[in-house]
């Protein structure tokens, strides 16, 4: 069954990047602050790569988010429902309320959160679930990463050590040779490998990725 959804962050993250200025220069051996704009700038622009790749918003958000499920056009019942209720942000670190049709909901006794994969379970008298009726339905809750993950943090670390390192190389260089004193290869991104993200920050994310459908 469908529901027409709206998402509103009632509350934004105080920064999207995904690490610290102090961990990039810790990473690539930096004392001084003369590199800082710079550094700070290949920061929020990797941040952005990797959010835009893995289609979702990392750092955790407080959002209002209400959902109405397709109602059965016949007989003139309210019918229809909606299984469990999917919140637009996982995973979820704390519920504020759910009303449904208005009428305030309690955890645990109305329904479930399921916070590792951000959704609502309703249940019955019995605590059995059951589907979500065809009434509006207003979930307040935080959801995304209080603190961002490990190798999240890592991709985004690789993406800028590989600029700051290739920031004075003229990127169509292939490779540099001076027979009997240097010989350089570098790598160029080509066919499936040419996107935003070099192959080792792909790989990290890929399960971080939100599936996206065309309607």
């Amino acid at each position: 069954m469908q529901s027409q959804t709206i998402a509103t962050v009632t509350s934004a993250a105080s920064s999207y990047d995904l690490t610290t200025l102090d961990v990039i220069k810790d990473e690539l051996g930096i004392t001084d602050n003369a590199s800082n704009a710079k550094l700070q700038r290949y920061l929020t622009s990797a941040s952005s790569a990797i959010a835009q790749f893995c289609n979702r918003v990392f750092p955790a958000e407080t959002l209002q988010e209400q959902f109405w499920a397709t109602r059965d056009r016949w007989p003139r019942l309210i019918r229809g429902g909606i299984p469990n209720i999917q919140l637009s942000r996982w995973p979820v670190v704390s519920v504020t309320s759910v009303t449904e049709n208005g009428v305030a909901l309690v955890e645990g006794t109305d329904f479930k959160a399921d916070k590792v994969n951000g959704q609502l379970i309703r249940l019955d008298a019995d605590g059995y679930p059951r589907p979500w009726p065809a009434l509006p339905i207003v979930v307040f809750y935080v959801g995304g990463y209080s603190t961002i993950p490990a190798d999240v943090v890592d991709a985004a670390i690789r993406m800028v050590r590989q600029r700051w390192l290739s920031k004075d190389r003229d990127p169509l260089v292939k490779q540099r040779s001076i027979p009997g004193v240097l010989e350089e290869a570098f790598w160029v991104a080509t066919g499936n490998e040419a996107g935003n993200l070099p192959p080792d920050v792909a790989d990290i994310l890929t399960n971080y990725r939100v599936p996206v459908f065309a309607m």
